[in-house]
């Protein structure tokens, strides 16, 4: 999908990788920014709302908003704490608070709770610009030792020079 216009800073997610196709390719694409630790920044995923992505209703399906919150979860929460390892989600509760529309840029954040030998505890928002559209709590678990690799995700930096392109392109520059 070329029309998701990510916001800078942002790159996608390659979650292929020249391997098997998984479950997080056919959701779309998702992009990461890492931003200054300890700050709101340090892990920010987002993506654009696409049709095949919304309900009968017209907004973005709860489904997708709840795999979504996994990943940032556990992608993100293991980044907050430092862990390149695959977490599997052990529980997690999900209130919908408000819609997102076809068209919206959707951004998912991490807030770690709290971290035990075994256990990553996270909050998980999902917002459109200021406003909150879903608040969820997962528990992931860290696998013992050095545990499964991520695995093939990486950002795709091959366009990471798109937003130099884009404003040399702007009238403004």
């Amino acid at each position: 999908m070329s029309d998701d216009n990510p916001p800078e800073g942002f790159l996608r997610i390659d979650f292929e990788r020249g391997g098997p196709v998984t479950f997080n390719s056919h959701v779309g694409n998702l992009y990461c920014k890492r931003g200054t630790k300890g700050t709101r920044e340090e892990f920010v995923l987002g993506f654009r709302v696409h049709q095949n992505m919304c309900n009968p209703a017209g907004g973005l399906h709860g489904g997708m908003m709840m795999t979504v919150a996994d990943l940032v979860g556990t992608m993100g929460g293991g980044a907050l704490v430092g862990l390149a390892k695959f977490l599997p989600t052990v529980s997690m509760t999900c209130d919908f608070v408000a819609p997102a529309r076809l068209g919206d840029w959707v951004e998912g954040r991490p807030e770690l709770v709290r971290q035990t030998r075994s256990l990553l505890f996270t909050n998980i928002y999902l917002t459109v610009g200021e406003e909150k559209i879903l608040r969820a709590s997962a528990i992931a678990k860290i696998p013992s030792g050095d545990g499964q690799a991520f695995g093939r995700a990486r950002l795709d930096r091959s366009n990471s020079d798109r937003s130099a392109e884009v404003a040399a392109k702007s009238p403004a520059a």
